[in-house]
């Protein structure tokens, strides 16, 4: 009988300048690819690199609420409607840069997903998108539901020890990991440089054991992709 692999997603927040410069080159070291959220305006800074990571494998998700967020991850001064029309704003953009690319998730900001009057927009959200990254913290199951509401590790200050042991939880108990990076080197919310090139290496030692893809390849290998109906 053919041993259940573990599943591990990297996603990053942003399309920093950090993503260029230092984690992009370190997904290619490897040979890893990951989702990068994307922040229209910081997309649109370093479009040609990312045009060139999207056509090398990596996805191009939708992250236009990251920079809105509040540091708890919540965004009092908007409503439902209008994360909505953001979201929507950004999913065509995404689509004119990078036609090839038929489908990406969605990535929420880590923490409250929490709007106008304190109400929970994720309800909204998961009858509309069906790849979600929420800010929830928590590992994916096997039988984790639709891929519309995943949770994530936040690898902020985690050495880089401690990263590979929680990508070993993948493999010893075979679940999804959703690594959800911020800066890499440098930013808010960073990981040390070091720690994430330890985190690549451990999961390039270990190809025979855990998958590492991206998000939306993820969903699509477990079936999940299609468990609400897209925004268009």
């Amino acid at each position: 009988m053919k041993k259940a692999r573990g599943t591990v997603s990297l996603s990053y927040d942003g399309t920093q300048l950090c993503h260029v410069e230092t984690a992009l080159p370190d997904l290619i070291d490897f040979n890893l690819t990951g989702t990068f959220y994307a922040e229209p305006s910081t997309l649109l800074d370093h479009y040609p690199a990312w045009r060139n990571a999207q056509s090398k494998g990596h996805e191009i998700g939708n992250g236009s609420l990251l920079a809105a967020a509040l540091p708890d991850g919540s965004l009092p001064a908007w409503t439902t409607e209008m994360i909505l029309d953001d979201l929507s704003e950004a999913n065509d953009l995404i689509e004119d840069l990078f036609a090839n690319q038929s489908e990406c998730s969605v990535g929420l900001p880590i923490g409250r997903a929490k709007c106008a009057d304190s109400i929970d927009y994720t309800p909204t959200l998961r009858s509309t998108y069906s790849v979600i990254r929420t800010g929830l913290p928590g590992l994916n199951s096997a039988n984790f539901g639709a891929a519309n509401q995943l949770k994530v590790v936040d690898p902020t200050d985690l050495n880089g020890s401690q990263l590979a042991q929680i990508a070993r939880q993948a493999i010893q108990s075979p679940s999804w990991i959703v690594f959800a990076f911020d800066g890499i080197g440098s930013g808010s919310r960073s990981v040390d440089h070091k720690s994430h090139r330890q985190l690549l290496e451990f999961l390039n030692q270990n190809r025979d054991l855990v998958d590492v893809m991206p998000i939306i390849n993820a969903a699509s290998q477990f079936n999940r992709i299609d468990s609400a109906p897209r925004l268009v």
